[in-house]
């Protein structure tokens, strides 16, 4: 994903992942004051963007209003997040996960980076068009530090270490990961098909490794309602696939 504030001079201070999980952890306490102990996936983000945090949301064809593959944006100041219709689950049930990811990748930078572009009263401090997004997420091989710190939180927000490491013993029968041969003799034969188109109808050179994972780990995908991509890249963040 691209960011176009980028453009804007603005430097993104750097963050631990310690300290990204705590913030997406912050915010699922905040959850279960409010709603109750969370027990099991999947984590309610639509309740925890408009009733945990003050965000409203809603979808637009952002591709054609913005240009490029856009996903997700956000203005801060209206507090509203908008998602790319193409994502939107009413028409597109199977790209469920992907929307979860992106609204969650959207609470993100209002969790992390909102104070670049808020005073502490909630007004701008950026001069720029009202109408234009503060920023704008697009797919896109390049990624941005501000980018990669809202993966990350997205990936911990609907998938706490917590929550998963349990699932995990569940599935495997052990705490320990996985390496890559014996997952070759756990996950079946994959159609070539499968995997020469992406999520967003775009041709894609197959990783035979990162796709047999993903096959691997599609029923915790399923519990938690994210993509099977988001959840091998976060079993891979907490070190469960191993090489």
């Amino acid at each position: 994903m691209v960011v176009d504030l980028l453009a804007q001079g603005i430097e993104v201070p750097p963050l631990s992942s310690r300290q990204i999980a705590a913030e997406a952890d912050a915010v699922l306490v905040e959850y279960a004051k409010r709603f109750g102990p969370i027990t099991k996936p999947p984590i309610e983000i639509e309740d925890v963007a408009t009733s945990v945090l003050p965000l409203t949301f809603g979808f637009l064809d952002l591709q054609s209003q913005l240009g490029g593959r856009v996903h997700g944006a956000i203005w801060f100041s209206r507090q509203h997040i908008l998602i790319d219709d193409a994502l939107n689950p009413d028409r597109f049930p199977d790209l469920l996960g992907r929307y979860h990811f992106t609204l969650g990748h959207e609470i993100a930078h209002w969790k992390l980076h909102r104070f670049l572009f808020l005073d502490e009263a909630g007004h701008a401090v950026l001069y720029g068009d009202d109408e234009m997004p503060d920023v704008i997420c697009r797919k896109d091989h390049a990624r941005p530090l501000i980018e990669r710190q809202a993966d990350e939180f997205a990936g911990c927000l609907l998938m706490p270490e917590w929550l998963l490491r349990p699932a995990w013993r569940m599935l495997t029968g052990s705490d320990e990961p996985i390496c890559d041969r014996r997952l070759q003799e756990l996950v079946p034969a994959i159609e070539p098909i499968r995997f020469l188109i992406d999520a967003d109808g775009i041709e894609v050179q197959p990783d035979p490794i990162r796709l047999m994972r993903e096959v691997f780990c599609e029923s915790l995908a399923d519990q938690f309602a994210v993509s099977d991509e988001a959840m091998r890249i976060q079993l891979e963040y907490l070190g469960l696939f191993a090489g």
